[in-house]
């Protein structure tokens, strides 16, 4: 009878062991889980803001928009942009001054966001360059 009730204890210790190490595996997963959902979508937001103003400043619609003073181009650029993506675009002068403001029609981003700086720069009708910088922010939805 005395055997019974150790190899009962031994087994009871055991099972509690297997319970409070699975309880705290699950809790440290689901943990990692989050962090790591949060760092793919920060990159994954900071790469497409790279990637829409490469392409913005590639084909010559950064330098249009302020020489035609329209935004109606980055808007519609910022429109095609995945649906789960909030964005805004402003255009500044070298003197840090906003030229332009094109925000995403449908949306406003108000969580964290990731903010990329590109310059470019633009030639002048004497034969100078000038610099301007576009800064995109962007949000999930």
């Amino acid at each position: 009878m005395f055997g019974l009730s150790k190899a009962f204890i031994f087994t009871l210790d055991a099972l509690l062991s297997i319970i409070i190490c699975s309880i705290l595996f699950f809790s440290a997963y689901s943990i990692l889980l989050k962090y790591q959902y949060y760092t793919v979508r920060q990159t994954s937001l900071f790469d497409t803001c790279a990637d829409v103003l490469t392409s913005m400043e590639k084909d010559h619609t950064l330098s249009n928009s302020i020489y035609y003073s329209r935004t109606s181009d980055i808007r519609a650029i910022l429109s095609n942009v995945s649906s789960n993506i909030c964005s805004n675009l402003v255009i500044y002068s070298s003197g840090n001054a906003p030229l332009l403001v094109v925000q995403r029609a449908d949306c406003q981003c108000n969580a964290s966001h990731t903010t990329l700086v590109r310059s470019f720069v633009m030639p002048n009708s004497n034969g100078t360059l000038s610099e301007y910088l576009a800064k995109m922010e962007a949000c999930p939805k």
